[in-house]
Parts: C-alpha cells; sequence; structure tokens
C-alpha cells in the first residue's frame, strides 16, 4: 500500500491563505502583531513607507528548526495557552490555526524574514511565493524577529497609516506589549480606544455585565451621569446607579429563539463566564431637552463611537472590531421604535449610541468557534444564546433608563396656573399697548419668545405623540387584524346557530327512530372511547355551547355602543365580566367588592379591556391548577380616579419576573412558551390611555396589581 500526501505549490497556498484570506490589509498586520505578541515581545515597531513595511519585535525569535518545522509547516502550530513574559506577566496566546503567517502575502509579493533566538544562530528566510531560502544571518544584533514586505499590493499613505493606527487601537486591548507605528520616520501614535474611559466625556451612562456559567446568573451593575440631581425628586429609582442579578434560566424559560433551542441549560453551563463593558451616550441633546429632561449635559465632549468591539483576551474577532452591528442593535431598535418617553412602548438603545467592549477567553468560551477563514466566529447556538444574554444586559439597561425618562418627564405634563398674560389684555384693548410700561414691554417680550418656545415644543410634542400612536397601532393591528377574522367567522357562524344548537338532539331521535341508541349505549359498545358514540356525540354538543359562546362575546365586544364614554354603574360592568367567565370556566370564582352605588363615565370597553386582560393572564397562569382559582376585584371610587386592587390565588409570577415584576407590562414580554406578552402591556396602554396608571405589582403569594383608571377616554 503506498501512502499518498496532497502537493500544493506555495504560490497557491500565498494566494488563498494570504491574498483571499485577510479582507483588509489592516487585519493582515494584525495578524503579524499578533505574532510578535506570542513570541513574547515587549515592543513591536511597524514602519511604513511607499515601497516597503517592516515590522520589528524584540521576542523569543526563531530558530533554524523553528522555521523548518514550524514556520514551513502549514495548519501547524507550537502555540499553546498561556506563557509568561519576562516580566512575569502571564499572557494568552492569541493564534492556533499555524496560517498567520501567510498575512505576509497578503501585503507584498515578497518577503524576507530576519530571526535570532538566544543560543542559536540568527537565520534569514526569504520568499516570493514561488521559493523559499533560507539561510544564516549576520545582520541581526539583537534577539527577536524582523519582517520586511516589498512590492506591496496596497498603496500606503500617511493617511492609510492613521486607519491602521486607529485601527490597531481599537483591536488590540491590552498593555503587555508596546506598539509603536511609523510613516516615513513619522511616529503615529497607537492609542488604545478603551484605555482611559471617562465619565462625563466619553459616555454618559456605563453598563457592567458579568456572566456567570455555573451560576446561569448575569450580574448587571449601571453607573450613570446623565442627569441632573434635581431629577431624583422626580424618580423612584436611583438616578446614578442600579445593579440587579438576572437568573437566566428562569429569564430564557419558554424564550422564543430564531430557532428552537431544547438543552438552554447545558449551553449555559458550557458557555463559560465572559464580561462586558458598555459606554452609553446620545449624540446630541434637542434643543430644549436639557431643561426638559434635566441632562447634566448637552453634549459629550469626545463621546465613544465605535461600536462594540469582541475581545478575546488580547486582541479582537474579526469582524467584530465595532463597524459591524453585530449584536443586532439596529434591528431591535426598529422593531421597537418607541421614544424613551413613551408611558407603556419599549424604548431600545440605537446602536449608535453605545460602545464598549466583550471580553471572552480562548479557554473558558472554546463554543465560541471560529470560522474557518477565521474571518468571525460560527454562529452556532452557543453564539446565539451568548448574544441573547448580552441582549438581557442591555434591555436591563433600557428599562432603567426608560423609568428614570418617564418619571421626569411627568414634570413637563404638569398643568401649571398662570397669570393671565399680558399680550391677552392688548388684544382685547389695542391702545393699552401705548401705555405699556418699561417692565411691561420686557414682560411682553418674554411672553413672545415664550410663544414661539411653545410652539416648538408643541410640534416637537406632536412629532412624539404620532411616533407613539404609530408604535401602538403597529401591534393592536395585529390584534385587531386576527380579531376581524375570527368576527368574520363569528359572524358566519350565527346563521348557522340552529344547526350547531340543535343537531346533538337530531341526531339522538335519528338514533332512537332507527332503534340504534339503546345498541349504542350498551356497555359493550361504550367501552372503547373512541368507539363510544354517545359520549363522543356529548362531547361535540359541549363544544357546539363554546363555539356559541364565543360567537356572542365576539360579537358582542366589537359593538359600537361599547366604545361611548358614558356614566356606567361600576358594579353592573363587572358582574356582566364575572358572568362571562364564570360560565366558560367552572373552576374560576370571582369575588367582587365595589359600593352598590358607585358610577363612572368611561366606556364600557375599558372595562371590558383591562379585566378580561386580567382574568385571561391568571386562567393561562394557573392551567394546570384547575381545581379552584379565586380573583377578588375591589374598587373605590373619586370623582377623577377609580383605584382598583385586582388579585387571584395562583401560583404568581414566573422567578423571570419576580425580581421586577413591573417588567411583565412591557410588549412581548412573557413566561409562557409561545405566549404573545401583549395582554399586560394592553392592560397599561388602556390605563395610561384612560389617565390612570399601575402603582404596584407582587407575585411571590399569587398575584396582585393595583391601578388607576381614568375617565379621559
Amino acid at each position: 500500500m503506498e501512502e499518498l500526501k496532497y502537493i500544493v505549490e506555495d504560490s497557491i497556498l500565498a494566494e488563498l491563505l494570504g491574498v483571499q484570506n485577510f479582507s483588509n490589509k489592516e487585519s493582515a498586520i494584525l495578524e503579524l502583531v499578533k505574532n510578535a505578541f506570542d513570541a513574547n515581545a515587549l515592543n513591536v515597531k511597524i514602519k511604513i513607507s511607499k515601497e516597503c513595511i517592516e515590522i520589528i519585535d524584540d521576542g523569543c525569535g526563531m530558530s533554524r528548526e523553528d522555521i523548518a518545522k514550524n514556520w514551513m509547516h502549514i495548519g501547524k502550530s507550537d502555540k499553546g495557552y498561556e506563557i509568561k513574559d519576562e516580566n512575569g506577566r502571564k499572557r494568552v496566546q492569541a493564534g492556533s490555526k499555524g496560517v498567520g503567517r501567510f498575512a505576509l502575502a497578503r501585503l507584498g509579493a515578497s518577503a524576507v524574514v530576519k530571526s535570532y533566538k538566544k543560543n542559536f544562530d540568527a537565520i534569514k528566510w526569504i520568499t516570493n511565493w514561488d521559493s523559499n531560502d533560507l539561510q544564516n544571518c549576520d545582520e541581526m544584533q539583537s534577539f527577536g524577529t524582523s519582517m520586511e514586505i516589498r512590492q506591496l499590493r496596497d498603496k500606503w499613505t500617511e493617511k492609510a497609516a492613521i486607519v491602521l493606527s486607529d485601527y490597531l487601537g481599537r483591536t488590540y486591548c491590552d498593555d503587555a506589549m508596546k506598539i509603536d507605528l511609523f510613516y516615513e520616520d513619522k511616529s503615529i501614535p497607537v492609542v488604545r480606544v478603551f484605555a482611559k474611559p471617562k465619565k462625563g466625556v466619553n459616555y454618559a451612562t456605563k453598563i457592567s455585565l458579568s456572566f456567570d456559567a455555573k451560576k446561569r446568573s448575569l450580574l448587571c451593575e449601571i453607573e450613570s451621569d446623565e442627569f441632573l440631581d434635581e431629577a431624583q425628586k422626580y424618580c423612584k429609582n436611583n438616578i446614578y446607579s442600579y445593579s440587579n442579578l438576572i437568573k437566566l434560566k428562569e429569564e430564557f424559560e419558554n424564550k422564543s429563539f430564531e430557532e428552537e433551542i431544547s438543552n438552554i441549560e447545558e449551553i449555559l453551563d458550557d458557555l463559560g463566564d465572559f464580561s462586558a463593558e458598555l459606554y452609553f451616550g446620545i449624540d446630541r441633546a434637542l434643543a430644549g431637552d436639557e431643561e426638559k429632561f434635566l441632562y447634566k449635559r448637552r453634549v459629550l465632549d469626545d463621546r465613544y463611537n465605535v461600536g462594540i468591539i469582541l475581545y478575546r483576551n488580547s486582541f479582537s474577532i474579526s469582524s467584530y472590531e465595532g463597524k459591524k452591528d453585530w449584536l443586532g442593535l439596529g434591528k431591535r431598535s426598529r422593531k421597537s421604535p418607541a421614544a424613551a418617553t413613551h408611558p407603556t412602548g419599549s424604548w431600545r438603545v440605537r446602536e449608535n449610541q453605545i460602545s464598549g467592549f466583550v471580553n471572552i477567553d480562548k479557554k473558558r468560551n472554546s463554543n465560541l468557534q471560529d470560522l474557518a477563514n477565521r474571518q468571525g466566529l460560527d454562529e452556532n447556538t452557543h453564539y446565539k444564546v451568548f448574544v441573547e444574554i448580552l441582549h438581557t444586559g442591555i434591555s436591563e439597561f433600557e428599562r432603567y433608563r426608560q423609568s428614570i425618562i418617564r418619571d421626569v418627564n411627568k414634570k413637563n405634563q404638569e398643568e401649571k396656573t398662570k397669570d393671565i398674560p399680558l399680550i391677552d389684555r392688548i388684544i382685547q384693548n389695542p391702545q393699552s399697548m401705548k401705555k405699556l410700561t418699561k417692565d411691561e414691554e420686557t414682560k411682553l417680550v418674554d411672553e413672545l419668545a415664550n410663544f414661539q418656545k411653545e410652539k416648538r415644543e408643541y410640534k416637537k410634542n406632536f412629532e412624539t405623540t404620532e411616533k407613539r400612536y404609530k408604535y401602538d397601532v403597529r401591534i393592536l393591528n395585529v390584534l385587531a387584524t386576527s380579531g376581524l377574522k375570527a368576527t368574520s367567522i363569528a359572524h358566519e357562524m350565527r346563521n348557522a346557530r340552529n344547526k350547531i344548537d340543535g343537531n346533538y338532539e337530531f341526531i339522538v331521535k335519528a338514533l332512537q327512530k332507527y332503534d340504534l341508541w339503546d345498541f349504542l349505549n350498551d356497555d359493550e359498545n361504550t367501552k372503547a372511547s373512541h368507539l363510544n358514540v354517545p359520549e363522543l356525540l356529548r362531547k361535540n354538543k359541549d363544544a357546539g355551547i363554546k363555539l356559541l359562546q364565543f360567537m356572542d362575546v365576539m360579537l358582542e365586544d366589537v359593538e359600537k355602543g361599547q366604545f361611548m364614554p358614558e356614566e356606567h354603574n361600576i358594579k353592573e360592568l363587572l358582574y356582566k365580566v364575572k358572568d362571562n367567565w364564570e360560565t366558560d370556566y367552572a373552576w374560576i370564582h370571582l369575588d367582587i367588592k365595589v359600593d352598590e352605588q358607585a358610577c363612572f363615565t368611561l366606556p364600557e370597553d375599558v372595562i371590558t379591556v383591562i379585566f378580561d386582560n386580567l382574568i385571561l393572564n391568571s386562567v393561562q397562569q394557573n392551567e394546570k391548577k384547575r381545581n379552584r382559582l379565586n380573583m377578588c376585584i375591589e374598587i373605590s371610587v373619586t370623582t377623577d380616579l377609580l383605584y382598583v386592587s385586582y388579585k387571584d390565588d395562583g401560583i404568581g409570577l414566573s422567578d423571570k419576573f419576580k425580581g421586577n415584576p413591573m417588567k411583565i407590562l412591557e410588549p412581548h414580554e412573557t413566561s409562557r412558551k409561545n405566549g404573545h406578552g401583549l395582554g399586560m402591556w394592553i392592560v397599561n396602554n388602556t390605563l395610561n390611555m384612560s389617565g390612570g396608571e399601575v402603582t404596584s405589582i407582587e407575585g411571590n403569594d399569587g398575584f396582585r396589581i393595583e391601578f388607576t383608571i381614568g375617565g379621559k377616554l
């Protein structure tokens, strides 16, 4: 038997693994910088001119044997996980594939590599990618490696060198090795982008995330410097800091990923610990927003705007260097375009508002694997869960910031008593303008300026309101479309009502007439459930009754009269809700506590929408209970508001929401598989539009929610 081995031409290797393997010239130079880092260099110099690139390091160097056995052995690497440099400091090696040397081919058509290793002779390796020569070298005076690349494939200018400097500053995140860059003997500093982040200069808020694989938890810590101290008096949350430990097993329970992931616990265990530090800051506050939202500053002097970079130990991973929105933040914000002031919609951070870095480890996070071409990561299930964990931490920040914006914004909506404007007096009596005092003239100018300001504010508020309702309508249109389809079917079913209602009796009478009924009821013929005709008919009858109830409810709920504000007896409205639910679900009991004479002006659909969704939520959360579910509604009435307490004695909130119960009010938040997560959002949105609000939610011992309903609708 003859053993065969592949033979590949050097020039083909250079083309495939060099020229075609690196997306740009900067990534090729980074690869050679990584080689210097892995050689334990403390310093590396990059010298660029129009004709030549030199990369010189003071690392351990290579011997003739290293060149022959490792450098010339494609796909072989002598690099392990961790080494110590001359200062005794540990560093994790960046390379492992054994193909990084072909970055030389990406940069130029010929190269000379000189290397001097302690206790060995200095050597020189010369290539034009058709042939390779190895010889002794008397030119090296100090240990390390020098690479000289000629016949450059790219045009290098000072501007291109500055681009390289910026690239290296983003892609290298260690201080174990110093990088010096020169263009035609001119020094171009390489500054690590996140080396010294400054609060109030580079960012307004810092978000620190730490994932613990053993505990399957994510610690989210926030430090904010975005708002003036005055904002604290309007806010429930601390405006300076926030911390929350999120249990991801519960958070991801029944979560819908892009593809089905059944072994989420196993993936969390195998993913490995990682951390992230993200920096948020808006580009520039709009005119007037500083005062309106009590921002500490209108603009950051040197705001980070480099995106989110994924580092594996000391270097970034190709394609995750900040320019690509690999976390999909743009897609998230387009799906949920609500402004931060939106009272019920979820605000999402835009990709140009947040920068920072995520740190993973070569060994600890080994399931985050490189693609074959080393230009990114394999987007496997571990990667998708990894991204979702980062989304979870970012969402925590979004909720925190939005809660502050909402609270501060309430002061802008409060009605303030004003004196009769001077301009009104002048309109009523134009002649009085001639008799204005100096103080009154100043006041008139101020009023006119305020009118202009209010006009601008009105326009901005109108645009904000328009955006809000566009967002609401997008969600509600989906539900409305489903409702219209169901209503259409209900109308068709109404025409067949008599057939549905009377079919059972007609079939029984027919079977009796043909002397089959007693035969079918015989014990021998009813043993098997699928052959038990009388029982199948009874079940069909029960299903028909349910269909008729559904039809009646659907048609009743869309009657136009329900949407008109009228004075209603609250107890009567609630008893209609109670009767409908207790008729359909024998295992639930609804207790109503409200004064017999309590009346309030509002459309009937407000009560129906709110309590139907609350009861449905209780029923769905406690489907497995089925023996008995008790619910109670208590209402007290004032001139302007209904004060409501709703509770059930079920299993309460899932662990996912116990740390932050208000989270259930956000759209698409659900703990049920295939749940749409819109029921509680609809409740909150309806309350908000009526002039009411949710005041508290508890979910440890059953479920309890307290809220107010207004009469604005």
